[in-house]
């Protein structure tokens, strides 16, 4: 059966100062940065570069505090799918928790993490397309 990804949306890295290792990668990678935002609701900052038709994204908190150094990870990668529930349903039953599908950042888009099953590889899958204007809004 399968979760029925059909390629890799992006891959996440995670930081306690987002925005400096944005910056990082930018200036040593000669990464452009594209979009910077602060997610409503959350208190992080994200920021994002593409890379072909992958997405880079860095994941951190809104107010940074000081720090002795910045810390960063590969927090894992998001596979898109065209039907989040269905992914979802295969994943659980092929024994992986995995949380309630959620609005995204992206609009009409619908996100959700799997939890365990994954050997320490934390993904998670997306679903564009998947909110009506009306469910966009509530």
């Amino acid at each position: 059966m399968g979760a029925g990804a059909t390629h890799i949306d992006h891959v996440v890295i995670s930081s306690n100062d987002s925005a400096a290792t944005a910056q990082r990668f930018s200036e040593n990678l000669g990464i452009e940065i594209k979009r910077t935002m602060s997610r409503p609701g959350t208190r992080a900052h994200l920021e994002f570069a593409k890379l072909d038709e992958v997405v880079l994204e860095f994941a951190g908190p809104g107010e940074v505090q000081p720090y002795d150094e910045v810390a960063a990870k590969l927090w894992g990668f998001v596979l898109a799918v065209r039907d989040l529930p269905a992914a979802i349903a295969a994943v659980r039953a092929a024994g992986y928790e995995a949380e309630e599908p959620h609005k995204a950042v992206q609009p009409g888009a619908m996100f959700a993490t799997v939890k365990t099953g994954t050997h320490g590889v934390p993904f998670a899958f997306i679903q564009y397309n998947a909110l009506s204007n009306e469910e966009e809004q509530s």
